[in-house]
């Protein structure tokens, strides 16, 4: 009995932390899948139950986001879409591949990133003053940022920040908004696709949801309040910490 309520607590914890995390940066699936597998959960059961977790947290945000005036729902559009029809591509791997195929690949390219973001901080911490790439790129970037969503979602808000670093000019608080509300969407997507093959064990993911949705608002408070440079510092962190989770695991 005690070591169940101490499961249940641990998903509630661990829901919390990764929803300041995830709204924050990214990277926060690699608090709650652990507890998930803690619980008891298969590694593909984890990862399709994650999802229902990440729904609530980036909701709450993106209501947080847009109560203090920073979300752009013309951009959201913009960028969710490609990403969106990415991401049944991605939820399919995951069904049928092992949940490792990409993660080695991906904690290089997560360091290589962090090496970016420390080198040409400004590019992320100002607003306008940098160059875009062609918007013809835009799409097929967004698109296969969708199918790794759909595949494993861990990283997703780093991988869409870097992303909008170099096709908008929006200030980096603003790009959380809309990395939150392309979330919402995409994980929504990709948590139909589990729930069609009755990948989702809904007990845990709504216990873990229940953490999630009070960190997304902590997290969008503090992106909100502390600027730009803090959602900077605290990605640079995440990603180093993602990637090398990656390579080693």
């Amino acid at each position: 009995m005690i070591w169940q309520i101490f499961l249940y607590g641990s998903l509630v914890v661990a829901g919390f932390l990764a929803g300041i995390v995830n709204t924050v940066a990214g990277g926060g699936s690699f608090l709650t899948l652990p507890a998930l597998m803690l619980f008891g959960l298969d590694p593909k059961t984890a990862n399709a139950t994650n999802r229902v977790a990440i729904l609530c947290s980036t909701g709450s945000a993106v209501l947080t986001f847009r109560k203090h005036g920073h979300l752009d729902s013309k951009a959201t559009i913009r960028l969710a879409i490609p990403t969106l029809l990415g991401v049944p591509f991605g939820a399919l791997l995951a069904v049928y591949l092992p949940g490792d195929a990409f993660e080695r690949a991906f904690g290089f390219l997560f360091l290589a990133m962090a090496i970016l973001l420390i080198a040409n901080p400004k590019r992320f911490l100002d607003s306008g003053d940098h160059p875009t790439y062609p918007a013809i790129w835009r799409s097929p970037v967004f698109f296969a940022i969708g199918v790794y969503v759909g595949f494993i979602q861990a990283g997703m808000g780093i991988l869409l920040l870097l992303a909008m670093s170099y096709f908008t000019d929006s200030k980096l608080v603003s790009s959380n908004a809309i990395k939150n509300s392309i979330g919402l969407v995409v994980t929504l997507a990709a948590a139909i696709v589990f729930a069609v093959h009755g990948m989702i064990d809904w007990v845990p993911g709504l216990v873990m949801a229940a953490g999630n949705i009070a960190g997304g608002v902590v997290g969008a408070k503090l992106a909100i309040e502390r600027g730009s440079r803090f959602v900077f510092f605290f990605l640079v962190a995440v990603m180093l910490a993602t990637g090398v989770k990656l390579i080693l695991s």
